[in-house]
């Protein structure tokens, strides 16, 4: 079944950045995004929010500490509405 994942990015180019896609919760693996610089970004954390959607926190591979830091913070705020687009 589709769903509308929101994908949260800590770090690279597009930290703080939120993506909404549809995503097939029947397929196995979590998403995974390209960043502008070429960059997989794959998820470390899914928080739900509501019955047909989840949000996801992806992980660039140079994100630092206190990127990760923040954007799990902002995925623990996360309300049942939407992510909130935060830039450093």
């Amino acid at each position: 079944m589709e769903q509308i994942v929101e994908c949260l990015i800590a770090g690279g180019p597009q930290h703080g950045l939120v993506r909404r896609q549809l995503w097939d919760s029947d397929y196995p693996l979590p998403p995974v995004l390209a960043c502008a610089d070429g960059e997989l970004c794959a998820a470390a954390a899914r928080r739900p929010a509501g019955p047909h959607s989840n949000c996801y926190l992806l992980l660039h591979p140079r994100a630092t500490g206190s990127e990760i830091l923040s954007m799990m913070a902002v995925l623990a705020g996360h309300s049942a509405s939407a992510c909130v687009s935060v830039r450093h």
